[in-house]
């Protein structure tokens, strides 16, 4: 049975873990990383794909050999659309600051290869996590390795970072746990598409017919994103529906038109507020 004794064991092995235990490697705090998930699905998994100013800062800051300059690309700003007429934010004029357009899945392929330059143990695909201890000095983490090895680390901190689906929420006391949730009566519909960016920067528009976003992914793959009712179905909406709708939201005076292309993903987003105390 693998064993390990670390100063942090970090639950997740997203972009939030790794960049903490990168940090910590950097101060000379050894930790171990679990993560249920493969390195190539988390690699492969489309997520939030803009960084502000400060997140590319940290990443510098900490020696991560990121792409975002090289790979990513920078945005000067976003354009606020309302009932079709457009509205330009200028970010350098307004901050001095720009964002950049760098999806959440390359920010992981950076930092998985900066921690396996540490040497420092990860392990991914792990099933059966558990943790125990948590209210003393000396928590512990269990799991099953890709191997069918049974693993254990001890540790003197376990960090949850493994988002709100994780094990490590529900592991917190009952009777020191108190959860907040609320459930709003909308949803956003979200597609994936292989086109051209339909605009040099993010639009958010707002018209009589709802909510949309235009957002990028990369050169060839856009994400954009339509308000919804909650109880919307995704089989509902054929290809053509659904650029229809999408059109329709951004349609103005200038005569402005989306790029389209096949919709590769397709899926509903309900918007949900959840805190879970305590948190430390």
């Amino acid at each position: 049975m693998p064993e390990f004794q670390t100063d942090v064991a970090i639950v997740g092995a997203g972009p939030a873990g790794l960049l903490l235990a990168h940090t910590l490697h950097n101060a000379g705090i050894d930790s171990v990383v679990i993560d249920n998930r493969s390195r190539d699905d988390i690699a492969h998994t489309h997520r939030a794909g803009i960084l502000e100013a400060g997140s590319v800062r940290m990443l510098e800051a900490e020696g991560i050999e990121s792409r975002v300059h090289t790979a990513g690309h920078r945005h000067d700003g976003i354009d606020i659309r309302v009932n079709g007429v457009s509205h330009s934010f200028d970010f350098p004029d307004l901050i001095g600051e720009s964002v950049w357009l760098y999806p959440q899945n390359e920010i992981f392929v950076d930092l998985s290869a900066a921690r396996e330059r540490t040497g420092r143990p990860t392990f991914y695909s792990v099933t059966d996590t558990a943790i125990g201890d948590i209210e003393t000095e000396h928590p512990w983490v269990t799991a099953t390795t890709e191997d069918g090895e049974e693993l254990r680390i001890n540790a003197r901190y376990v960090v949850g970072s493994d988002g709100s689906r994780g094990p490590c929420r529900a592991m917190i006391p009952a009777d020191t746990k108190q959860r907040f949730f609320h459930e709003y009566p909308f949803a956003w519909f979200g597609i994936l598409c292989e086109a051209p960016a339909s605009h040099e920067v993010l639009i958010y528009s707002r018209s009589e017919r709802g909510f949309a976003l235009i957002s990028q992914r990369s050169e060839n793959v856009q994400r954009m994103y339509f308000q919804t009712s909650a109880d919307t179905e995704v089989g509902d909406w054929s290809d053509d529906r659904i650029w229809s709708e999408l059109q329709a939201r951004v349609e103005g005076p200038d005569g402005f038109q989306l790029k389209t292309g096949p919709i590769i993903d397709k899926n509903i987003l309900p918007f949900r507020s959840a805190v879970t105390e305590p948190m430390q």
